[in-house]
């Protein structure tokens, strides 16, 4: 692509040549179409590993191109988290996901204020050591659920 100097989206398709090109192309613009035509981005994913899944990882792979910026397009991240990761806890240098996301949306998309909305600590529903957190969980859970209705009202 840039090679050919070719970083105008809309133009990306007349790079296209080869069959196997043509039956990427197929997948990719689809997508990429949805995503320039949308005002908001909701992404939902768990954390895994302290990041995001690896479908995650693909589509982002999928629909990023060089020099490409979808400002002022909002984008929102709504995540369950099996441990607590927020500012102020113990795990928090291990946040990988939100850290990756962000940085990720303004180096490839220019996109700064990604907002997220996390309900953490959903592994004390079902692993018994952790029992004794399901009361922080349900409030990271209600605060999530507001939040969400917040931003629904405002977007």
């Amino acid at each position: 692509m840039l090679a050919h100097g070719a970083t105008d989206l809309d133009r990306l398709g007349e790079l296209v040549n080869s069959p196997a090109q043509q039956r990427a192309w197929a997948i990719v613009e689809p997508l990429l179409a949805e995503l320039r035509a949308a005002d908001i981005v909701l992404i939902g994913t768990p954390m895994y590993n302290y990041s995001i899944p690896a479908g995650l990882k693909a589509w982002l792979d999928q629909i990023t191109f060089p020099r490409m910026s979808l400002a002022p397009t909002r984008f929102v991240v709504a995540s369950a988290r099996g441990g607590a990761y927020s500012p102020g806890t113990p795990k928090a240098i291990y946040d990988y996901q939100e850290r990756y996301l962000r940085d990720f949306f303004a180096g490839h998309f220019a996109v700064e204020d990604t907002v997220f909305v996390h309900s953490e600590l959903v592994n004390s529903r079902q692993d018994p050591a952790l029992a004794h957190l399901r009361d922080k969980h349900d409030a990271s859970h209600a605060a999530a659920l507001a939040t969400a209705r917040t931003l629904g009202k405002e977007y």
